[in-house]
């Protein structure tokens, strides 16, 4: 009986230490359970204002994004639009070249019917006209007006708005604006020479293209006239090379000065003081890039040099 109580007591001891180890156990896993669970609350708050801010951060990126696209949309109008009314400046300024060209070109024959009304009624009192006469005299006048006429309907078409790009003959653009200018440029005693190596066919708006070989020569013309340069002369070179058509119009005005070659082409930017609009050469390069062309200058020996280039077709 003695051995059974003391075998009890021994279970008894044994099943109170296993039982204090097991609730010691028990103890040390609900702490670790509650920092744990702690720390995945603080996580998960933690986590929850992240994605919170991921949110706000998206939403000022679409707010952004959409802000930039919108001012991007604007900025490409305002350009368009200030493209536009250069577009226009430049041609308003052409116009006026153009205008003057054209009093030129009507003075002579203006005079040449003058002069021959004038002695019609000597010549019939004279006793000069018969049927011959007349004959010579009407197509006299005929060419003249027809001169007149062909002059005027230039100076229409030039200033018409086109814009079909297609083939053109570059010699005959050519010759179209040198009978705007001939008169004006024979009165400044300017030579033009044209070197036709190989003629061709442009792809672009001709009346564009005419507008850009229009303020090169006006620009050599003042450039003459400005440095006083004798023995004035302007080559214009139509050829083919590596693939390219190129127009080359090149003068002996002195060229332009080496720390202002590389702005030319930009808006706005002049020489001729209050003469100038800064935008004939501006206007140039944008109509020559248009036109899938590429607008160049440099100096070359006792003038400049003003290129055009466009690939061949393939």
């Amino acid at each position: 009986m003695r051995k059974d109580n003391l075998n009890k007591q021994y279970v008894g001891k044994f099943l109170k230490k296993d039982y204090d180890h097991f609730k010691d156990g028990l103890f040390d896993l609900l702490e670790d359970y509650k920092r744990k669970s702690e720390r995945l609350d603080k996580i998960i708050k933690q986590s929850d204002k992240m994605q919170l801010r991921l949110l706000e951060a998206n939403e000022e990126l679409d707010e952004y994004k959409n802000n930039l696209e919108k001012k991007v949309t604007e900025e490409i109008e305002k350009r368009e639009k200030n493209e536009k009314i250069l577009l226009e400046q430049s041609k308003f300024a052409a116009m006026g070249e153009m205008i003057d060209a054209i009093a030129h070109q009507w003075a002579q024959p203006l005079g040449i019917l003058n002069l021959k009304l004038s002695m019609l009624d000597l010549d019939y009192k004279s006793g000069q006209i018969d049927d011959k006469y007349i004959d010579d005299f009407q197509k006299k006048m005929a060419d003249v007006i027809e001169h007149m006429n062909t002059t005027l309907n230039e100076f229409r078409t030039f200033f018409r708005p086109n814009k079909e790009q297609s083939y053109f003959n570059t010699r005959e653009m050519i010759d179209k604006v040198l009978m705007f200018i001939k008169d004006e440029f024979i009165k400044y005693k300017i030579d033009i020479e044209i070197q036709e190596i190989n003629n061709f066919e442009i792809m672009g708006i001709e009346n564009e293209f005419k507008h850009i070989l229009l303020n090169i020569l006006n620009n050599s013309k003042d450039a003459f006239v400005l440095k006083d340069i004798k023995n004035r002369k302007i080559i214009i070179k139509i050829y083919q090379e590596d693939n390219l058509n190129i127009l080359e119009i090149s003068d002996n005005a002195g060229g332009i000065k080496e720390d202002i070659i590389d702005e030319i082409f930009k808006s706005n930017f002049t020489t001729k003081k209050e003469k100038g609009t800064g935008i004939g050469l501006y206007m140039s390069c944008q109509i020559a890039k248009k036109n899938n062309t590429r607008l160049s200058a440099k100096n070359i020996k006792d003038g400049a040099m003003f290129t055009l280039k466009q690939a061949l077709p393939k």
